[in-house]
């Protein structure tokens, strides 16, 4: 029995996401939005192949970011960043997919 509920707290903890990446949340928001605003403008997307290109460019630019600007104490070759980046790169996926993906659509076509 104590070996399931040690599995499950494991499981649970993969799962969740840290609560230093919780706490910085608006960061990556910020980062995101500053992103479409500035570099990744209308005249320059189109050079991408597809809006899922675009979408994945803007996610590890802005990971790179984060973590040179909030998560530089957190060893990049550790187990901790490794989880952090998943759920950095889950959430912005999520949270801005459709949008990013719709805005290359609107700008440069298919």
């Amino acid at each position: 029995m104590y070996l399931q509920e040690h599995i499950k707290r494991i499981l649970r903890e993969e799962i969740q996401m840290p609560l230093v990446l919780r706490r910085r949340l608006q960061y990556v928001d910020d980062k995101v939005e500053m992103s479409i605003r500035t570099t990744y403008t209308p005249n320059y997307i189109c050079r991408f192949a597809s809006g899922d290109e675009l979408l994945d460019v803007i996610t590890e630019t802005s990971i790179d970011s984060m973590y040179f600007n909030h998560f530089n104490s957190v060893d990049d070759s550790s187990r901790d960043w490794v989880n952090i980046y998943v759920h950095i790169e889950k959430y912005i996926k999520k949270k801005y997919g459709d949008k990013i993906r719709e805005y290359y659509h609107i700008n440069c076509g298919n």
